[in-house]
């Protein structure tokens, strides 16, 4: 919405017959009547511009709002593009039934990459921002749980359900999660899980190793059984 000023008095006309008052109209009615596909972006302009202060606790306040329209932009973003997947896919399979599964998803990946490539960043950063909508909309995490900075929220997404599941309790997720914390918890945790499997591993090479021992002891004491068993029935055989 424009911002009108009253003018108490009428303004008078120049020399030339012109109104400054009507001029000023004019170009308010049509500021007024932009039409919708135009955003207005003033006020958006107004809560970011800089103002003018001598109190650093309003400058606080002020960044810790600007701060938390961070975290809503990234993830508005992400949802957008997760609808604008949704839409290409379905326009493709709605217009290609003819085609078999893996034409259909060429078409769709062709005009995937038409799509980003409209972005004003990277292809990277839109899979970022579309793995952290993705698992908003899927309930691995909520939104208290995100940082504001969507490269480190996507770094959240990279875990599993359990790895979630101990992040949560060790409190490396949440609005103050730093990226280099979530990838040493990350890091740390795998190489645990990969010390463990590789102390299995080891485990089972000894347990198949004594079973293959024991097996061939078993043998041994079967063909001794054998020749005792045919010895006596030797000397059985004499003694009648």
């Amino acid at each position: 919405m424009a911002v009108r000023r009253t003018i108490s008095t009428v303004a008078p006309t120049d020399g030339r017959g012109l109104d400054p008052a009507r001029i000023r109209r004019t170009i308010e009615q049509a500021v007024e009547q932009e039409p919708p596909a135009n955003p207005d972006q003033r006020g958006d302009v107004l809560a970011t511009a800089a103002f003018e202060t001598g109190n650093p606790e309003h400058l606080a306040v002020e960044i810790g709002t600007l701060w938390s329209r961070a975290q809503e932009t990234f993830l508005t973003i992400g949802t957008r593009i997760v609808k604008a997947r949704g839409i290409i896919e379905e326009r493709i399979r709605g217009n290609n039934s003819h085609l078999v599964p893996a034409e259909r998803r060429a078409q769709t990946n062709a005009e995937w990459r038409l799509f980003l490539a409209k972005l004003p960043f990277s292809f990277q950063i839109a899979s970022q921002l579309e793995c952290v909508a993705r698992a908003l909309e899927a309930g691995r995490l909520s939104p208290a749980e995100l940082p504001n900075n969507y490269s480190v929220a996507y770094q959240l997404t990279t875990l599993t359900d359990a790895e979630l599941d101990v992040a949560r309790k060790e409190g490396v997720v949440g609005a103050r999660a730093r990226r280099d914390d979530i990838i040493e918890f990350k890091r740390r945790l795998r190489k645990a899980r990969v010390d463990r499997e590789n102390e299995l591993v080891q485990r089972r090479k000894k347990i198949v190793a004594d079973i293959e021992r024991l097996r061939r002891e078993l043998l041994e004491i079967d063909r001794q059984l054998g020749e005792d068993g045919a010895s006596a029935s030797i000397i059985d055989g004499l003694l009648e």
